[in-house]
């Protein structure tokens, strides 16, 4: 008996050093949403007394990064996107798909709120209102995927759209066109998605698919992968990210925060666990600290003054 326990000591105390001595490594695709996503769940684990480290890589070198070694976490695997990459090594246990943290993604074309009560609200709608729209469709630049893949469909007539024209242009001048249009109340559609910060300063909806849109209007999951041996070497981390979630419309305003304000993302994530411990605290529900005394208890102490 007095040796099982010394080993159940040893295994506790070998545990901490583990995680004492190794930083958590996220692999950070170059996307804002997922920059303050990251942000918010190093903020948590490093108050919880872990250490951290962002790679800013792209998708392809964090999968690989995982199967090396290199990498524990990545908070951005797209579904169904990533599904090539993602799929076959979830298969082969050389990661670990944790959890979805966002299930409300979605993409598609979009008006102003104003439109949309004047009775936009499918692909179906655009055509016979072609004149208020000037048969343009405002877009990412040509070779991005969505502009593609509107190209598609416009030139399938899909929606009887083969006689509609495709503005394509980089992100920043697209929105810069159609907030112009929205200020001066036009009717305008354009490509959209969510979770983005157009989603915080511009009131509009999101049209509905029909069919032959399928590759243009859909709805995405973004999952939590880990690396093969990460539930074991941090266990209470592990617990944590398996309740981690948060809402498009919370990821918006992030990128807004950060993409559109310029702030600095540990701040807008600092500011946003201060303003909303009770959410982090249903993320942090059966989490311990290395103590063993509830992680919810150190999160309050530390981030309680900033309210």
């Amino acid at each position: 008996m007095k040796k099982t326990i010394l080993v159940l000591i040893a295994f506790v105390c070998l545990s901490s050093a583990v995680q004492a001595g190794q930083a958590i490594r996220f692999g950070v695709p170059p996307w804002p949403g997922v920059t303050v996503k990251t942000a918010v769940v190093t903020e948590i684990l490093e108050t919880l007394g872990y250490k951290t480290k962002q790679l800013d890589v792209g998708p392809a070198i964090i999968y690989n990064g995982m199967i090396n070694g290199e990498v524990e976490v990545m908070l951005a695997a797209w579904v169904p996107h990533h599904n090539d990459l993602v799929d076959p090594l979830v298969k082969a246990g050389k990661i670990d798909r944790v959890t979805a943290n966002q299930d409300d993604s979605i993409a598609s074309l979009c008006v102003p709120d104003y439109v949309w009560d004047a009775g936009v609200r499918s692909f179906n709608d655009l055509e016979p209102n072609a004149d208020k729209f000037n048969k343009t469709i405002y877009n990412l630049e040509a070779g991005s995927g969505m502009n593609t893949e509107m190209e598609r469909i416009i030139d399938a007539n899909v929606a009887g759209l083969k006689n509609w024209e495709q503005m394509g242009s980089t992100l920043a001048a697209m929105m810069m066109e159609v907030g112009s249009q929205i200020k001066q109340k036009k009717w305008v559609v354009f490509g959209c998605w969510a979770p983005h910060w157009m989603n915080t300063i511009h009131k509009i909806k999101y049209l509905e698919g029909v069919p032959g849109t399928e590759s243009f209007v859909n709805q995405s999951y973004i999952y939590t992968v880990v690396n093969k041996d990460f539930s074991k070497q941090f266990p209470e981390a592990y617990k944590f990210l398996q309740k981690f979630q948060v809402s498009a419309k919370t990821e918006s305003e992030w990128i807004y925060s950060f993409g559109y304000e310029d702030i600095e993302p540990e701040k807008v994530a600092r500011d946003w666990i201060a303003a909303n411990l009770d959410i982090v605290e249903v993320w942090l529900e059966g989490v311990n600290q290395s103590n063993g005394k509830p992680a919810m208890e150190i999160i309050r102490s530390e981030f309680k003054t900033q309210k």
